[in-house]
């Protein structure tokens, strides 16, 4: 994986900084998990070599708010290991005490499914989207997940001082739940173009999205 696309060679515009810097939060999508058959996606470990794609996540965010005033300043993650282990390696790039866990931010309970193929999973994640009040696979509904998720996600924006921007490490699904409708984006679109790791730029007011750190996803 490159370092961000076409983006990561071209300077913020004036009006992208400006964008960038009224974010209170980095969003930021796990690393690439090793996949293992039998046991539930939430217990998957980070693949180790996936650790340089989080140290290269990190310079790209670091690059964008270059000229603001801003920089990451606090670290949270979801409770599940690839979540974790990437917010370790961001904090080691950011030069971050180790970060805090917050079960709120974890991925939609599916407890134990079987690894299929993407075009499989990818249908299954769109009746999720579909159909958000029913219980269309695991433990809570797409509705259900949102409403935890998007509570944690107040908790945490609370509790930043402001000054500095907090980074979230949590999961693709959640992530498209809370920003869906409120940036008037096709979830299964959104969920589609998110990497292993990826980041993006997010106002708690409102939840309004304001840019991405790898800018040549859609």
């Amino acid at each position: 994986m490159s370092a961000g696309g076409r983006g990561a060679s071209e300077p913020p515009s004036p009006g992208d900084r400006e964008r960038l810097a009224a974010a209170d939060v980095v969003l930021v999508r796990h690393a690439r998990p090793e996949l293992r058959a039998g046991v539930p996606a939430r217990d998957w470990l980070l693949d180790p070599d996936a650790v340089p794609a989080c140290h290269a996540l990190a310079a790209e965010v670091d690059r964008l708010l270059e000229g603001t005033g801003r920089r990451v300043t606090r670290l949270l993650s979801s409770t599940e290991p690839k979540a974790v282990a990437t917010a370790a390696a961001l904090a080691e790039a950011w030069g971050l005490r180790g970060p805090g866990a917050h079960p709120g931010l974890d991925e939609h309970r599916r407890g134990v499914l079987p690894i299929v193929g993407d075009v499989e999973w990818r249908e299954t994640i769109g009746r999720l989207f579909a159909r958000p009040d029913e219980l269309v696979l695991g433990e809570e509904t797409a509705s259900q997940a949102r409403a935890r998720f998007a509570a944690a996600m107040v908790e945490v924006a609370a509790q930043g001082d402001g000054a500095g921007l907090t980074a979230v490490v949590t999961h693709a699904t959640v992530m498209t739940l809370l920003l869906a409708e409120p940036n008037h984006l096709a979830p299964l679109a959104l969920w589609g173009s998110l990497l292993m790791p990826d980041a993006l730029f997010v106002s708690s007011s409102g939840w309004r999205l304001l840019g991405r750190a790898w800018p040549d996803r859609p």
